[in-house]
């Protein structure tokens, strides 16, 4: 299971990560479960969209800032509805196109989850029976669910991303050109969505929302409030905030407005292939590029036991540590015959050349904090208790295979980003869609 996947499935850029599994709630109450929208041959429950509806009126109720009024149900059952629409949009197609995530698939991605959010599997397990009453096996399916939507997203949107070599090669000059200073914006949007076969009285009235959004901003209105009303993008339920992009990074349709922006500026509402958008630059920093690094380390690791305290681990590691300072042990040797680590300890610990980024953050951060030769006090990441000793650090500001696969990262982090929403509109506007309550397909009144 790949590390893409799993940091999709902990944040979704388009589908909601609290999406119920179809069909659980009604069948736990026993109750009648009415249908409140047909998508192609499936259909979307009461339960299912009350249980959505929840758990994205508590994300806007952790995200909206101090002193400011929530939207009203209405508005937020309705970015509920359309963001279950869009997972069944994708999950019908991943059974068409036979994408399945399997048990032992599941099993890896719930450990990944646990360990990147230093969690026990039980503890994970015991957090969604917390939070949303799931069983574990209610909670292996709304995992493994959720994780077929992130797969299959990455599968027929990076298919779609096109770079060339020359993009690439004209990237790596201009990064050379920034004498490694890179400006980062603090950005929020509003989106507001044009489907391909609206009418141009709709697009008019969409057109005509957006302006007025434009205006109550500029008359003293918060722009996370529109945000979180109006808004149609994976940002709305966080008040449009998509934290520091560099210019660099960003999706083509920020790209294209905020250049030459100054902080504070409202930008739009600007047409795009897909709907109309409205840009708050919150900030605007220069920043130093982080260079490229890399770490040759050796450890010893001790894991707590049920008989072994988290104390009794940190004293035998102190104790090591001691010796090691002392010179009356080598490293390689007590690593060999104390580190719990299989795949280090047979090789005294030690592991070669390697990218920061790819171990556990605080182990990378404890590392990173030494000097050549400096072995760590006991630290505790999310694998156990450590002593880590820096052998060497290199960096490389230079490298054209680093800066080549930079230059690619970047673009292609904006090419994604563009083309996922235009592939999730062009499969609603392939689909059939019909929303049986008329309050919860009725657009909104910029008026109110």
């Amino acid at each position: 299971m790949h590390k893409t996947l799993v940091r999709k499935v902990l944040t979704s850029l388009i589908i909601s990560c609290a999406l119920s599994v179809s069909g659980t709630a009604g069948a736990q109450t026993g109750t009648a479960d009415r249908i409140e929208a047909v998508v192609n041959n499936g259909v979307i429950l009461e339960s299912d969209l009350d249980a959505a509806f929840a758990k994205y009126k508590k994300r806007v109720l952790e995200n909206i800032p101090a002193g400011q009024s929530a939207p009203d149900d209405l508005t937020l059952r309705k970015h509920a509805l359309e963001q279950l629409i869009n997972a069944s949009l994708v999950t019908q197609l991943g059974e068409k196109m036979g994408v399945q995530i399997s048990d032992m698939e599941t099993d890896q991605l719930i450990e990944s989850v646990a360990k990147m959010s230093n969690r026990t599997v039980n503890q994970v397990y015991e957090d969604y029976f917390k939070n949303e009453g799931l069983t574990p096996l209610q909670t292996r399916e709304k995992i493994k669910k959720e994780a077929l939507i992130s797969e299959l997203q990455h599968i027929s949107v990076r298919k779609r991303v096109r770079i060339s070599n020359q993009e690439i090669e004209q990237t790596m000059e201009m990064l050379k050109q920034q004498n490694n200073i890179e400006t980062k914006y603090d950005l929020a949007s509003i989106f507001l969505r044009v489907d391909d076969n609206a009418s141009a009285e709709e697009a008019a009235r969409i057109e005509e929302l957006a302006k007025q959004i434009v205006q109550r901003v500029r008359n003293g209105e918060k722009f996370s409030a529109l945000a979180m009303k109006y808004s149609q993008d994976p940002k709305a339920a966080e008040g449009g905030n998509w934290g520091q992009m560099s210019i660099n990074s960003m999706p083509t349709v920020f790209l294209e407005n905020v250049s030459n922006a100054k902080k504070g500026d409202l930008i739009g509402p600007n047409r795009t292939d897909a709907g109309y958008v409205i840009i708050l630059v919150k900030d605007i920093q220069g920043t130093a590029f982080q260079p490229d690094i890399s770490i040759k380390t050796r450890h010893i690791l001790i894991k707590p036991t049920i008989i072994v305290s988290d104390e009794q681990v940190v004293e035998k590691l102190r104790g090591l540590r001691k010796a090691l300072e002392n010179g009356t042990a080598d490293f390689a040797d007590l690593a060999r015959k104390y580190s719990e680590d299989p795949g280090t300890s047979v090789k005294g610990g030690e592991i070669d050349w390697s990218n920061p980024k790819i171990f556990d953050p605080i182990y990378a951060k404890t590392a990173l904090s030494l000097k050549p030769g400096e072995i760590s006090e006991p630290f505790k990441s999310s694998f156990g208790w450590h002593i880590v000793q820096l052998i060497d650090k290199k960096i490389d500001t230079n490298s054209n295979s680093e800066l080549k696969d930079r230059a690619y990262q970047m673009l292609f982090d904006r090419r994604y980003n563009d083309e996922l929403i235009l592939w999730l509109n062009e499969l609603r506007n392939n689909s059939y869609i019909k929303i049986i309550d008329p309050q919860l397909s009725g657009g909104a009144d910029a008026q109110q």
